[in-house]
């Protein structure tokens, strides 16, 4: 055939599916490739889109490819669009035989992007070339197949900047960010070299992302990359573990937590996109967001095996890390490259477009919530942006954040609280006529923030709308006020405190603005069971009883305050009440009898608390801050006319003690009766008007 008559053979295959995969240094032979004739040769190329191992991607249908003549030409000679395993393939015949034809992109399928070029070069940042992503293939000699994997395009050379693995390379299209407020993020860190002292910078940028979700149902974890991932300290070879794993952050002490997980990260050396992003694909873990945070290019890849020369940007670094964003996009997860400092500036936002998508953040449109990369001057703009993007989806709306404060915390004292579990429900109305809320029920899930969202809509012109938001009480728990308030609500953009009012006894209302996020702390006491004992010892001139062991005519009763509250009421010394809950208030009081002619109480006083020795009055009130909750009454009588102490009346098997003296004399009950004997108490016999009077104990006989 004779190229004039532009008669040519064309082999396509239209099969938008992922298929077979092909290794990256090899070159099989696919089924769907034709094999030349004897006046033709086969132009074929691997197109890739996901990575499936370190040296493995999986091949991309649908991807239209152009043969065209010269680099410059805009009309191709010949067409073709890959197959289910990713080759797209050019027979070729006539008097294109014998020249040496380029490859470029034409089309990429629905849900996937071209990246018509690529930066190369220095990667440092200077020297930058915006790569044109075309290959020309040698010259086509008949009966010949040339592969992008090994003929042409493929090259292992890292002297030339647009070395390729031979894959065509794809980027997925970025999802969306989540709709609601509050989201799982990984954050991956660039350790290399050129952070250099803006490492403290870097780490405050990171410090200001986490706890700009404070307030919202978040989660974080926590990547590093330098040459490799996790990076590896230069200075002291240390590796920085990795930290997949999602952490709250809905909280400060939350947010403090995760912050300190990278707090001791230092600098490495090189820059690999591709480790780090192979990390995040590979944990086994969903992020709703993966953001990356990097100073410079990439100058290797692989994540098992280092391939680049970690000085300059080939096309391979790049291909390899739209590869693994391919992965993660694929899992639903948004791809947000974060290009800090003049190492990424101008041009690279075709790299950092590539891994990510092709929305570039504009400053004056404030379109974070969109913006697929970012370029910023330096870490501290950074730091601001992040914390816009924290909150990219949480205006207007309000969140609540549901926190349980341990047991042994009494009253407003909130020490120690900690986000709630799963089923804690809220329910939310909008109360500005016109205005709504969705839902109208939220209810905590186990994912350890605690936190439920809603989103508020306003009438139109309505510049705020007033909710009101009630939780469901659990039992065994009670609702922990601040100053009074149910709820404490901040303007989450700058933690200003937002005014709240009550709402019935579980409920608020606050007032949220249109383009306000508020974020609501409420907490709930676990109700620990505790018990309350009231004993009572008597001191009688001197000799101390417990009580029901004091001498007959004196005696005491006992008025406590019921579980529950109320009024108090008769209770026995000694028993063990139950049904109380520490925090619960206790009070009790007594009334004393004595019928004893000539004793007098002298004191009743408080003596004891929870195993604390102390001396208060009576009537006594008190919180219950342990389970088992003790106190002891000590009254002291004094006795002009020395008492008799009652059968069984003693403190112990030793019979009543004066204090500070040896024992007395008294009646004691020993138990096994053999009848009653006098035994003299004192060396003379007292006269008592016209009798004798004798101290009479009861012995054993």
């Amino acid at each position: 055939m004779g190229i004039g008559a532009r008669t040519l053979s064309v082999v396509v295959a239209a099969v938008v599916a992922l298929g077979a995969t092909v290794a990256i240094s090899a070159s099989p032979a696919g089924a769907a490739v034709p094999a030349p004739g004897p006046a033709s040769a086969v132009v074929t190329v691997k197109v890739g889109g996901d990575r499936v191992d370190d040296t493995t991607i999986a091949g991309l249908a649908g991807v239209e490819l152009g043969l065209y003549a010269n680099q410059a030409d805009t009309t191709p000679l010949l067409t073709c669009t890959s197959d289910a395993d990713g080759d797209c393939s050019f027979v070729v015949t006539g008097g294109v035989l014998g020249t040496a034809p380029w490859v470029k992109e034409i089309a990429a399928p629905a849900g996937w992007f071209a990246n018509d070029a690529l930066r190369t070069g220095p990667g440092s940042g200077s020297g930058s070339v915006a790569s044109p992503y075309e290959f020309q293939t040698p010259t086509l000699v008949a009966s010949n197949t040339y592969r992008s994997t090994s003929e042409f395009m493929f090259s292992a050379s890292n002297s030339q900047p647009t070395r390729s693995n031979g894959v065509w390379q794809q980027s997925r299209t970025n999802p969306p960010l989540p709709a609601n407020c509050g989201m799982d993020v990984a954050l991956v860190l660039d350790l290399s070299a050129s952070v250099g002292s803006n490492l403290p910078t870097l780490k405050t940028a990171a410090d200001s992302f986490a706890d700009a979700f404070v307030g919202t149902p978040s989660r974080m974890a926590a990547y590093s990359f330098s040459a490799e991932s996790p990076s590896t300290q230069a200075a002291t070879g240390t590796v920085d573990t990795n930290r997949p794993a999602l952490q709250s952050v809905s909280t400060q002490a939350g947010a403090d937590a995760f912050k300190a997980e990278y707090a001791g990260w230092g600098l490495g050396a090189g820059t690999n996109w591709d480790a780090a992003l192979q990390r995040v694909a590979d944990s086994g873990v969903h992020y709703d967001a993966v953001v990356v945070l990097t100073d410079g290019n990439p100058t290797r890849w692989g994540g098992t095996t280092l391939h680049g020369n970690g000085s300059s940007t080939h096309f391979t670094d790049t291909e390899a890390a739209i590869f693994s964003a391919n992965v993660l996009k694929a899992q639903g997860t948004r791809v947000i490259s974060f290009g800090v400092g003049s190492g990424v500036s101008g041009i690279t936002s075709l790299n950092l477009a590539a891994i990510s998508g092709q929305e570039a953040f504009d400053a004056a449109t404030g379109n974070v919530a969109t913006a697929d990369y970012f370029q910023i001057p330096d870490f501290s703009g950074a730091g601001d942006e992040l914390r816009k993007l924290a909150l990219a989806n949480c205006t207007p709306a309000l969140t609540v954040i549901k926190q349980i404060v341990p047991g042994t915390t009494i009253g407003e004292d909130i020490s120690g609280a900690a986000p709630a579990g799963a089923g804690w429900t809220f329910d939310a109305a909008a109360l500005t006529p016109g205005a709504t809320v969705t839902p109208g029920t939220a209810t905590t899930q186990a994912d350890g923030t605690g936190g439920v969202a809603f989103r508020a809509e306003l009438p139109d012109g309505g510049a705020e709308a007033v909710l009101s938001v009630a939780e469901t009480q659990h039992s065994g728990y009670s609702l922990v006020t601040q100053g009074g308030i149910n709820a404490v609500c901040t303007d989450l953009a700058d933690g200003a405190p937002v005014t709240v009012t009550n709402d019935g006894g579980l409920g608020f209302r606050v007032a949220v603005g249109a383009d306000q996020a508020v974020g609501c702390m409420v907490y709930n006491r676990q109700l620990d069971p505790a018990t309350v004992e009231v004993d009572k010892n008597w001191v009688v001139d001197g000799v101390t009883y417990a009580n029901g062991s004091q001498p007959s005519g004196i005696s005491a009763a006992l008025r406590l305050s019921p579980p529950g509250g109320g009024s108090p009421v008769d209770q026995a010394f000694g028993a063990v009440v139950p049904g109380y809950e520490i925090g619960d208030p206790v009070s009790f009081s007594e009334t004393t009898a004595l019928t004893l002619a000539g004793c007098t109480l002298t004191s009743a006083r408080v003596t004891e608390a929870d195993g604390t020795t102390v001396d208060a009055a009576l009537p006594y009130a008190a919180t219950l801050t342990v389970a088992a909750s003790h106190y002891t009454v000590t009254n002291v009588v004094d006795c002009t006319t020395p008492p008799v102490t009652p059968p069984g009346g003693s403190t112990g098997s030793e019979g009543a003690t004066a204090s500070g003296g040896s024992p007395t004399e008294t009646l004691s009950d020993t138990g096994s009766d053999t009848g009653w004997m006098l035994v003299p108490v004192f060396a003379a016999v007292l006269l008592v008007g016209a009798g004798i009077a004798l101290r009479l104990t009861r012995v054993r006989g």
